[in-house]
């Protein structure tokens, strides 16, 4: 190369690679974004909210949930996860709101007079959901605080809460939130503990426990 050039030549032919190098560059960086298919991005949302389950359902010491696992598991990049959901709290209260109305599906209403045989099957009902679906019923009970997940008065974990309440109130029970509150602490006691010690010799029967708890509910010893 040298042979062929002059000094001079041989700088007029750098600068000309350097700019065809750096037009070429240009031309491919300003090639605008092919958009997605139609229906990709919900296709997209719904393989993310799928994954999320598995991750957020399967039960666990602590919480280690990300986006970046998230966007790992679907095989996208972190950057196509944030196109569908701001944060981690965001997508967790997703999938939070979207457990609770299947746990409220599960255990139906109280409605009617009061009776300890419908409190009593309607808190059943409760513990056998949180028993078969120990993941959800963890990232409900005792999991979205750590996510920054509000949870009380108002967000969809309490609306079982709320309904034997109001239940209660209807029935002249008062006072019916904290009623429903003792009931509520009794309830998870015995789905949590079963959860997380299944092997224990339980003395009772799941069946027994709730039928207590109602009792205590609705008869109000102090």
């Amino acid at each position: 190369m040298k042979g062929m050039f002059a000094p001079n030549q041989m700088k007029v032919y750098s600068c000309e690679l350097m700019l065809v190098y750096r037009c070429t560059l240009m031309q491919v960086t300003m090639q605008p974004r092919t958009p997605s298919p139609r229906g990709e991005g919900d296709r997209l949302r719904s393989e993310l909210m799928t994954a999320a389950r598995g991750l957020l359902l399967t039960p666990r010491a602590g919480a280690s949930f990300s986006l970046r696992a998230l966007a790992r598991t679907v095989g996208v990049s972190p950057t196509a996860v944030y196109r569908h959901f701001n944060s981690v709290e965001d997508l967790v209260a997703t999938v939070i709101d979207d457990q609770s109305l299947l746990l409220g599906a599960a255990v139906g209403t109280l409605d009617g007079e009061l009776s300890v045989d419908a409190l009593a099957q309607f808190g059943l009902r409760y513990v056998e959901w949180g028993l078969t679906n120990p993941g959800a019923y963890q990232l409900l009970f005792e999991s979205a605080e750590r996510y920054q997940v509000a949870v009380g008065p108002g967000t969809a974990g309490y609306a079982i809460l709320e309904s034997v309440a109001h239940w209660l109130h209807q029935g002249g029970r008062e006072p019916s939130t904290e009623l429903a509150t003792r009931a509520w602490t009794a309830l998870h006691g015995v789905t949590s503990l079963r959860i997380h010690k299944p092997a224990l010799p339980w003395p009772t029967s799941i069946q027994t426990e709730v039928t207590r708890i109602a009792h205590v509910a609705l008869d109000d010893p102090r």
